[in-house]
């Protein structure tokens, strides 16, 4: 095949190609995207009388791809390789995990080691700890156990008692969250309540939005029609056209996201208030069968003028998908309608974020000739097989 640099060739020959890059495009993203779980890794730590004592808890899937231990899958092998494997991921966490107090590191010593299956999240290894001396009222922690190289996984800090002064804060309180831009915080221990930021949440629904390309799927889809309107053609039947003005596609695609975000953000509340609770793979396969359905109606419109109604319904069911990352959570926090607020403000600053990156390109492209054959119909097309396979993955357990 000879490529030309001839601008007079004509764009129809191209087109054949466009459906060819959007599937290689698509390809290249990395499957541990399609899903919603968020990588976490998780400390506790507590104030004894005379030092401090706590645990690591680390996900065997992170002690295999990020350290390349070979976990067995026979039960009864599992526990004997996180035995033996202890010293090096002991020596891996000493590295990457550090307390200080006035300028001088605190060192901790580790006790032993066990496997634990934890409901509904999978087996952790569990790496105790003490410390041999009693540590000031505010110290400084450096973590970043899992974090180098993976911006989007998270260590969340716990706290169960304070012995000194006390206090009893529950069996998986969280005071702090370390991420790759928080990696270095302080903890004080007369202000535990206080320590949690909730800032660092809005980042998280960030995040959150950007890694479900479910959610960033059904937004483009959703978007590929904003640029457009129907009307009925020459011969009688429907047509997509171009929007004649910046104005008019602008506020179609403002209805799209208020519809969008006021349905996600009712479900979202409800359901990390634990209020409103549906089985996690009927709602990821409905997530899936949303993007199905909007694709489908790109190219055979049944919502024409009820398009917000097909929104909103499916909105509430991303926002159940939006709402997992908070059941990944199991802990207690003192501010958790703040950081509910925090986390979709994040999850709307990640949508816009998307919003501003594909508006401009197509309405400048609406009115090209390879606008509706390459991009709508056959980006379309390429979107509802994807979606359909992840519904067909999602809803029989393939995955």
């Amino acid at each position: 095949m000879t490529l030309s640099c001839d601008r007079t060739a004509p764009a129809v020959r191209l087109r054949p190609l466009y459906p060819v890059l959007l599937l290689s495009l698509l390809a290249l993203l990395p499957t541990a995207v399609f899903g919603h779980a968020t990588g976490e890794s998780y400390v506790w730590v507590n104030v004894e009388e005379t030092h401090l004592s706590g645990r690591f808890e680390i996900k065997i899937e992170d002690l295999e791809s990020r350290l390349g231990l070979q976990i067995p899958e026979e039960p009864e092998a599992r526990s004997g390789a996180v035995q033996a494997s202890a010293t090096q991921v002991q020596t891996y966490l000493e590295q990457n995990f550090e307390i200080r107090a006035e300028g001088a590191e605190i060192p901790y010593r580790f006790e032993r080691t066990e496997l634990a299956d934890i409901e509904h999240l999978g087996e952790f290894a569990r790496y105790y700890f003490r410390t041999d001396r009693p540590v000031p009222e505010q110290v400084d922690i450096r973590n970043s156990v899992m974090l180098d190289g993976d911006r989007f996984h998270r260590t969340l800090l716990c706290i169960e008692y304070d012995r000194r002064l006390g206090k009893e804060y529950g069996e998986e309180f969280t005071a702090m969250v370390f991420a790759p831009h928080t990696s270095e915080q302080t903890l004080d221990f007369t202000n535990i309540e206080g320590l949690l930021r909730v800032r660092d949440f809005v980042w998280q629904g960030v995040l959150h939005i950007w890694i479900g390309i479910d959610h960033v799927l059904f937004l483009i889809a959703l978007l590929l029609t904003a640029v457009l309107h129907r009307r009925v053609g020459d011969d009688g039947r429907p047509e997509w056209v171009p929007v004649d003005d910046f104005k008019s596609a602008f506020w179609k695609i403002v209805g799209i996201v208020t519809a969008f975000t006021v349905a996600h953000s009712i479900t979202l509340a409800l359901a990390a208030l634990d209020i409103l609770s549906l089985p996690s793979r009927l709602v990821e396969s409905i997530i899936a069968l949303s993007i199905v359905l909007v694709a489908i109606n790109n190219l055979k419109p049944k919502f024409h003028d009820k398009s917000w109604l097909l929104i909103f319904f499916f909105g509430l069911f991303h926002g159940m998908g939006f709402a997992s990352v908070m059941g990944e959570l199991p802990f207690r926090m003192m501010h958790l309608t703040q950081v509910i607020l925090a986390f979709n403000i994040g999850v709307e600053l990640g949508q816009l974020a998307i919003v501003a990156a594909v508006f401009p390109i197509i309405f400048l492209l609406r009115r090209s000739p390879i606008y509706r054959p390459a991009i709508l119909t056959a980006g379309s097309i390429l979107v509802a097989l994807v979606a359909l396979w992840w519904f067909i993955e999602r809803a029989f357990g393939l995955g």
